[in-house]
């Protein structure tokens, strides 16, 4: 199966769960309605209408990481349901600190209903994923089992915060280290993925071994997707990305492709990068002087690299846990998709 197939496969069992979770909220109805439009399911009238969802990959992943150990999906689906709810209530919010007006190739939610509605929908949706994951009673899941997951999606969303407070504060710092910016993607982007492989395994095994690598797996696979995410929005097709293309220039992110670049580019270059990235506001015309900088310094074949190794470290981790089944091919596909992809 090739990845569309994988995804597709599971978009509507997770979409059927996550309704679930929905049924029975629906006062004020416009409320759950932005949380609706947000996820897909409502266009921008707030009525129904094909939308594009994203890829539901996280939930995916816990998924096939729960079915690779025990042949079936039953119980995952509510811990999957309550991944994606997070991943989406985090998105909400990002779209407000960094003010981006497109996602998923349509107005945020703050464009379209302001800045306190939107923070409004996004704690909403931070709600709705924990009682998505109380619904593993239903499931048949022990009380200690789901307090453990609990657990974990909590200290997770923690580090989301925690990603997300030193992404903010490097986009003024002078003095980020690629170390430093690893440990912050790995928090922002690599957490919630490290905690869609671990939740999935200890739903389904007590082997902490077996545990320990799924979690290592998705550790990695999450910080190589974030590398990938950072090298698409620097030089990703307009209209593939779902926002627009330069902004994390314009906002002056500190990704890794900049960061090599202010160590290993020439002196001028690196000159021209200090004096953008010391600008309050950088402008249009000055992300077409990153992007020759980044290229003349080699910036995006040695992030594709650095994302290449910590997907080796990702299969390492999964050829150790000897498991050959459907569910861990199409776990090795993902992975290798989300490493390689061009949106």
């Amino acid at each position: 199966m090739n990845v569309e197939e994988i995804l597709n496969e599971h978009l509507e069992m997770i979409d059927r769960e996550i309704k679930e979770v929905f049924r029975g909220h629906d006062f004020p109805e416009p409320l759950y309605a932005m949380m609706k439009y947000h996820l897909g399911w409502l266009d921008e009238s707030l009525r129904e209408a094909p939308q594009y969802r994203g890829k539901r990959f996280r939930p995916t992943i816990c998924l096939l990481t729960y079915k690779a150990l025990s042949g079936v999906y039953t119980k995952a689906l509510p811990a999957a349901a309550a991944i994606e709810l997070i991943h989406n209530f985090s998105l909400i919010h990002d779209d407000i600190e960094d003010m981006d007006e497109e996602r998923r190739h349509k107005p945020t939610v703050w464009k379209l209903w302001g800045i306190p509605q939107a923070i409004n929908v996004g704690d909403g949706m931070h709600v709705m994923a924990n009682l998505a994951a109380l619904r593993l009673k239903d499931a048949n899941v022990t009380s200690q089992k789901i307090v453990e997951v609990l657990a974990i999606l909590n200290r997770t969303i923690m580090r989301l915060c925690e990603g997300q407070y030193l992404d903010m504060s490097f986009e003024e710092a002078t003095d980020v280290t690629v170390d430093m910016y690893l440990d912050m993607i790995s928090r922002k982007t690599g957490a919630l993925i490290e905690a869609s492989t671990l939740v999935g395994a200890s739903l389904a095994t007590e082997d902490e071994g077996l545990i320990g690598h799924f979690r290592d797996f998705g550790k990695n696979i999450g910080i190589a997707f974030q590398i990938r995410d950072d090298i698409i929005g620097i030089w990703g097709e307009k209209g593939k990305a779902g926002k627009p293309i330069g902004s994390d220039i314009l906002r002056k992110k500190k990704t890794l492709p900049v960061l090599y670049a202010f160590q290993k580019a020439g002196r001028q270059d690196r000159q021209v990068l200090r004096g953008i990235y010391g600008k309050k506001r950088p402008t249009k015309g000055d992300v077409g002087k990153v992007l020759r900088v980044l290229e003349r310094a080699g910036a995006k074949k040695y992030s594709q690299g650095v994302a290449e190794r910590f997907e080796a470290l990702a299969f390492k981790d999964l050829k150790v846990i000897r498991l050959r089944n459907a569910s861990t091919e199409k776990l090795g596909t993902l992975a290798n998709f989300l490493v390689r992809r061009s949106f």
